[in-house]
């Protein structure tokens, strides 16, 4: 190794293995900080330094930056899982979810959470979190495990805030029926809550194909055919939308938790969604406008980023 070599040498070490500021070391070398600079970046050219970027074997960081930039997303979370492996998606789905939410939450906010198996996955994953509130969204369609009762209980356990539930079904046979259950004192007291989350956290539901609980729900009550006839393609929980991803008003009044205008008003909305079936939901959660994250499976992301490059060919070919 020549002299130059081993000052590039010296200079990587003492700032990439030290942490040294290059104005540190060229106060200790007595050079100017715009040689410390030009060495280094010799160091990398000749190989002297290289840098090798690791991440988790599940995690598909190309895709996650082409879905990001191809809508606009906030964060854009993409995870691989074998086919046909539904439990390891919603578990890798939910870990990495937990992850992001454990870097960009900050004391003071107040998170906001919906329910299913994945964000169920999720709030097993948490492992540490600021001091937050935490809210439910929307009413109960499922099992005790993945209703958001138990969600927000379990969430609010590892911040250290006050949980708000919410008791009441998600949805109802008749619009006067929901009113009633919203005037509830409890449910009043959440609802209120409202506008102060900054942080919510929703599933994405497929009415059809069928990969919804809320769906499954509105089976039960015998109001599935006849909010599919209005149109309802999916749900972000209590917000019915078509599939272009407009809110399906006839669904409104029936349905108890966040509504389309509270989302609106969210600084950060972040849907959590995976699976064979979901691709059609997903683009109309996208295209609603009311989301600005997603963590999904690598298949759902490819199919986005399709429909998006046949979209952007269309409107070339149209003007």
């Amino acid at each position: 190794m020549s002299e130059v070599e081993r000052r590039m040498a010296l200079v990587a070490t003492r700032h990439y293995l030290d942490g040294l500021s290059r104005i540190e070391i060229a106060d200790e070398l007595g050079i100017s900080r715009f040689a410390v600079a030009r060495l280094l970046e010799q160091a990398r050219e000749r190989g002297i330094v290289r840098f090798e970027i690791s991440s988790p074997e599940d995690l598909d960081l190309g895709l996650s930056a082409q879905l990001r930039e191809a809508f606009q997303l906030r964060h854009a979370i993409v995870v691989h899982a074998p086919s046909g492996a539904d439990e390891t998606l919603k578990q890798r789905l939910g870990a990495a979810a937990a992850r992001l939410l454990e870097e960009v939450i900050v004391p003071g906010e107040v998170l906001g959470l919906a329910a299913g198996r994945t964000l169920r996955q999720m709030v097993m994953a948490f492992k540490t979190l600021p001091p937050v509130d935490v809210v439910q969204l929307e009413g109960v369609a499922a099992g005790l495990q993945e209703s958001g009762v138990e969600l927000v209980r379990t969430a609010a356990r590892v911040t250290g805030g006050r949980p708000y539930a919410l008791l009441s079904p998600l949805l109802t046979r008749s619009a006067e029926t929901a009113a009633l259950l919203r005037d509830e004192p409890a449910a009043r007291e959440t609802f209120a809550r409202f506008p102060d989350v900054t942080t919510a956290v929703v599933g994405v539901g497929s009415w059809n194909p069928e990969d919804s609980q809320v769906s499954m729900l509105a089976g039960q009550l015998g109001i599935r055919e006849s909010l599919l006839a209005a149109g309802v393609r999916a749900d972000l929980g209590a917000v019915m939308l078509d599939i272009d991803g407009r809110v399906v008003e006839n669904a409104v009044g029936q349905s108890i938790g966040i509504d389309a205008e509270g989302l609106r008003n969210v600084p950060h909305v972040f849907a959590v969604a995976g699976g064979p079936l979901k691709f059609v939901a997903v683009r109309a959660a996208l295209r609603s406008g009311l989301i600005h994250s997603l963590a999904c499976d690598a298949s759902t992301a490819q199919a986005l980023l399709a429909d998006a490059s046949r979209n952007a060919t269309h409107r070339r070919s149209d003007s």
